[in-house]
């Protein structure tokens, strides 16, 4: 007698890939991973831009503050120059009228100096005259006119 014992044969395993739980578990945690890793690296090369960006922002406004510091040194030298230029002409001007001023003054005393040339030219010329009447008087019978 034969035992015969009731077995099922091992179905054939078809070709291809396998989908547990297990293999669907791992797929998402990698999938996962991967995309916090991805998001991070996104992060942080926004991070990389944006302080690349306030760089380039720093830097401009370093430049656009050099060319003001430069044209208010160019503002301050010309301010200088023209401090200058008004100093020269302003000793000029004292200069000037410090000349006029002794001119005056020369004149002045210059008038006042023909002044009283001119009045003892006179009293001289008013005794010669006298003398010269006197004279006449006496030698001529001249007579004297007050016509005043």
């Amino acid at each position: 007698m034969k035992l015969v014992i009731a077995v099922n044969p091992a179905a054939p395993q078809p070709q291809g890939m396998n989908v547990t739980l297990e293999s669907t578990s791992i797929f998402l945690g990698i999938t996962v991973s991967v995309v916090m890793l991805v998001g991070t690296a996104v992060k942080v090369v926004s991070k990389f831009n944006s302080i690349t960006n306030q760089v380039r922002d720093l830097r401009e406004d370093l430049n656009s503050h050099s060319q003001a510091l430069d044209q208010t040194k160019l503002l301050s030298e010309k301010i200088f120059t023209i401090e200058k230029r008004f100093e020269i002409h302003l000793q000029d001007y004292v200069n000037y009228k410090d000349a006029t001023l002794l001119a005056i003054n020369g004149n002045k005393e210059r008038i006042d100096h023909k002044a009283e040339r001119a009045e003892d030219y006179f009293k001289e010329l008013k005794f010669e005259i006298k003398d010269l009447q006197g004279f006449l008087q006496k030698h001529q019978n001249f007579r004297i006119r007050n016509d005043q």
